[in-house]
């Protein structure tokens, strides 16, 4: 958003969203949110809420008691164990087993939500493809990538391969998708060349020592690339480009996201500009 972007009026009426996680202060969500939200007219301010790990299950119940609190975005060491205080999620979060966004329901009750893989769906749409019918290859079989996962088995890719440094978290997320009958994914290496879509859903990349998760020789512009750290530009990122390929990073998949979520939450936002 840029410097003059409309920031939120906060007063007695201004409704509460959290952004929960331990720590917060690395946070982009409330500078992604709030101008967002003012610029849609919305009475309401998204805030950082670092509540330590070992205090979570003493602050969640007065958390979730707020009567002017309306949701919540859930970041780590959260996606899970705010399940149980929950009373309900959406499949798509059982299936991955976490939720990162929460939300009141009129009679009060709390219901959770996934969106990761909304928001890489909505980064390779920001592509002008969509992952029906291709061949996909997937760097990470954590919190987000299996979020990704399932999302690239809903959208219709036609093959699914996953790697991942712990293999038998791979294999046991590709058993997971094939259970639901969509796919049945192969864990283990794959050969970039051979892709339609390539996505990497690991840290690394954050930091400036890294260099990239897996091998891509045999890498050319028939496969599109799409890393999820949250930085303008990666190894992988600038390797693909060199490739020729059409690349999305992180903010397109936090773009995507922040609309799905904040519409979840029940704040539409108005298209960026």
């Amino acid at each position: 958003m840029p410097a003059d972007a409309p920031q939120p009026a906060i007063s007695g009426t201004t409704r509460l969203l959290g952004f929960l996680g331990d720590p917060v202060i690395h946070a982009r969500s409330p500078q992604n949110f709030n101008p967002r939200l003012a610029a849609s007219g919305h009475d309401a301010v998204l805030v950082p809420l670092h509540v330590p790990a070992d205090r979570f299950e003493a602050a969640i119940p007065g958390l979730l008691a707020l009567a002017n609190l309306d949701g919540l975005v859930v970041t780590m060491p959260y996606k899970e164990r705010l399940i149980p205080w929950l009373d309900s999620i959406s499949e798509r979060a059982r299936d991955v087993g976490a939720v990162n966004a929460a939300r009141r329901l009129p009679d009060g009750r709390w219901v959770g939500d996934i969106f990761d893989g909304i928001g890489l769906v909505g980064a390779v749409g920001s592509l002008g493809l969509s992952p029906a019918g291709m061949r996909a290859g997937l760097v990470g079989a954590g919190g987000a990538g299996a979020a990704i996962a399932f999302a690239l088995a809903e959208a219709g890719v036609s093959a699914l391969s996953i790697v991942d440094q712990n293999e038998a978290r791979a294999s046991q997320l590709c058993a997971r998708i094939a259970a639901k009958g969509r796919l049945a994914p192969k864990a283990g290496r794959f050969a970039v060349g051979d892709l339609d879509l390539l996505v990497h859903a690991t840290p690394v990349g954050m930091m400036p020592e890294d260099g990239i998760a897996i091998d891509i020789a045999g890498l050319s512009a028939r496969t599109a690339v799409v890393d999820i750290v949250t930085k303008p530009s990666t190894p992988l990122l600038r390797a693909a480009t060199e490739a020729g390929c059409r690349v999305a990073g992180g903010g397109a998949m936090v773009a995507a996201q922040t609309a799905a979520i904040a519409r979840f939450l029940g704040y539409a936002l108005v298209e960026q500009v």
